[in-house]
């Protein structure tokens, strides 16, 4: 039995999406297949499997190989983002072995979040005076700002991880 599920997740709530992913795990619905905003599921045992989320600054053969070595498949993509699984042993599954590994992922997210704002916020202020193009103008600066909310909240994040990792070091 297959279940299709539509749903929205911020790029900077992935930790929201990996914690409602494994939520249906352990509801016996495993990820077969993931893109933009639809999930598909198949019913399977409850926790059979754990998931997790990593953007890729670029799709590496070798490390997608490497990964598949460790008994970690790549259940979908959505642009960079891949969505991974690997059987449930009781152990968390963290795909970053150290706090650095985790600092740069987050780089990579709030650099995602930057773009968005980036691209949005001049072609928002120069359309401004357009009185055709207001509406649209409007709509860039209101997706500038969700891009500068999740990028403010991601680097308030880092930083405290950046924090507690000069204090351990």
């Amino acid at each position: 039995m297959k279940k299709i599920i539509h749903r929205t997740f911020f790029v900077w709530n992935f930790e929201k999406e990996i914690n409602w992913l494994n939520d249906m795990s352990r509801q016996g619905w495993q990820l077969c297949r993931a893109g933009f905003f639809v999930y598909e599921f198949e019913q399977g045992e409850p926790g059979e499997y754990q998931y997790q989320l990593q953007l890729l600054r670029k799709a590496d053969p070798d490390y997608l190989a490497f990964l598949e070595e460790t008994g970690i498949q790549v259940v979908g993509r959505c642009l960079n983002w891949i969505y991974l699984k690997k059987k449930a042993d009781g152990q968390p599954f963290e795909i970053f072995s150290d706090l650095e590994g985790v600092l740069r992922h987050l780089d990579g997210v709030m650099a995602l979040c930057g773009v968005v704002m980036a691209v949005n916020v001049l072609p928002g202020f120069a359309n401004l005076a357009n009185s055709h193009l207001q509406q649209l103008s409007w709509l860039n600066l209101a997706l500038a700002a969700v891009g500068a909310f999740g990028f403010f909240k991601l680097y308030f994040r880092r930083r405290a991880l950046a924090t507690r990792k000069d204090l351990q070091g």
